[in-house]
């Protein structure tokens, strides 16, 4: 009785380590998209081209491609706790930063907030894995992203219309300090992982799920073919989502003559979407499996979205609803399929080297669709560009599929680890 007492006192704190770290991350989202859902502002105040401030974003990338396994390495020196202290301490200064009007200033402050807010990311994929490996995983991932989809949604919703009632700048220092919260989220989850240490409920769930994991540069060699395409199809995945939703506040306004708010909150009609439903998409994974084929009809439902975006004359709204069921369903399956495809002396490094290379492509695109946008005066050729890398991402979730049925099927079945 008294085991059982402690096992529920254990998810109990299980489930406020996932809020207060998917809390800070929230706050980390809200801060990254604000120059999306600011991008018209930034351009006509501060003179910026597209390549201007899509460049805020691959400099963001460019830190994480830098950093991210480096950033896992250290949390596992320094142990979740003062390492989640750190990468939060760097993404709310990085933001502090971007605060100053200049260019050079606003690309300074986001590679430290990509340093950061990446390295923060492994960390919290890590404490997850930990408390709920074994019980509710994808619901718990589900629940993360649906907290992070509430910062981006908060930010195309709210910043457009701050910005608008104040001015630009007002509305990144209130940007700044919703971060400088998300730190104090963290030193929250300082208190509790510690005070859980010395009830020993850290202990309880390493016995039901496996000892904590170090971190190591020679595991990256180790690490096993399916989680290589998984990788492949995480780069194009979101680097079909993300670099998009960077520009389409204005690309709206330029296509449909929309004004900043209503563009950006058509944009965070896709969050919305992810927002409500992945957490739900997650609990029935956690139900029947059937990862890899979320997968491949998630990544195929985008294919058609962007072409239909940017080349019909169809209610935009209708292809943004469909990217927002695509976004549920791949990042659903996805991010808890990574410790059924490694071990768990891996996952670690498995964590750190999935945000290294999907944030290649988070660095490239948004670079490739500002020059686009700048020599062509229009965003819509990119739009294919991203219809193409939805098709590359139905071919790597199938290859995912096959190699999965000859390895095993861990990913479409919920046999035991």
């Amino acid at each position: 009785m008294e085991m059982k007492k402690d096992m529920r006192s254990a998810f109990f704190f299980g489930l406020l380590a996932l809020f207060l770290i998917s809390f800070a991350a929230m706050t980390s989202y809200f801060s990254y998209d604000a120059i999306g859902a600011l991008a018209p502002r930034l351009r006509s105040e501060m003179g910026f081209s597209s390549t201007n401030f899509l460049a805020l974003y691959t400099a963001y990338s460019i830190s994480a491609v830098l950093f991210s396994v480096m950033g896992g390495v250290l949390a596992d020196k320094l142990g979740v706790r003062k390492a989640a202290i750190i990468f939060a301490s760097m993404f709310a200064f990085g933001t502090l930063i971007v605060t100053i009007p200049k260019f050079w200033a606003m690309l300074c402050g986001r590679f430290l907030f990509g340093i950061g807010c990446e390295a923060y990311y492994v960390v919290m994929q890590k404490v997850i894995a930990k408390w709920f490996k074994h019980k509710m995983l994808a619901t718990a991932f589900g629940v993360n992203l649906l907290l992070c989809r509430a910062g981006t949604f908060a930010s195309f919703f709210l910043l457009p219309w701050i910005a608008h009632k104040t001015s630009t700048s007002t509305t990144l220092w209130i940007v700044t300090g919703i971060t400088f919260l998300g730190l104090a989220s963290t030193g929250i989850y300082w208190f509790l992982d510690g005070l859980g240490e010395r009830r020993k409920y850290v202990a309880i769930l390493e016995e039901s799920a496996g000892s904590s994991e170090k971190f190591s540069l020679k595991d990256v060699f180790r690490l096993p073919k399916p989680f290589w395409v998984i990788s492949l199809l995480c780069v194009v995945f979101y680097s079909a989502i993300f670099p998009f939703t960077a520009f389409s506040t204005d690309f709206f306004v330029e296509q449909f003559k929309m004004t900043n708010q209503d563009a950006a909150r058509l944009t965070g009609l896709i969050i919305l979407i992810s927002m409500c439903s992945t957490w739900l998409i997650g609990a029935v994974i956690d139900s029947i499996g059937k990862r890899a084929t979320i997968m491949i009809i998630g990544a195929a439902m985008m294919v058609p979205c962007h072409v239909a975006i940017g080349y019909s004359s169809i209610d935009p709204r209708i292809p943004m609803i469909i990217l927002g069921l695509s976004f549920s369903l791949v990042p659903a399956a996805l991010w808890p399929a990574v410790p059924r495809l490694v071990k768990e002396k891996q996952l670690g490094t498995a964590y750190g080297v999935i945000a290294m290379i999907q944030n290649i492509g988070l660095g490239l695109f948004p670079f490739l669709a500002g020059r686009i946008r700048d020599h062509y005066g229009s965003y819509k050729p990119a739009m294919l560009m991203f219809s193409g890398l939805g098709i590359l991402g139905v071919i790597f979730a199938s290859w995912l599929k096959i190699l999965e049925k000859k390895g095993g099927g861990y990913l479409d079945t919920n046999k035991p680890l």
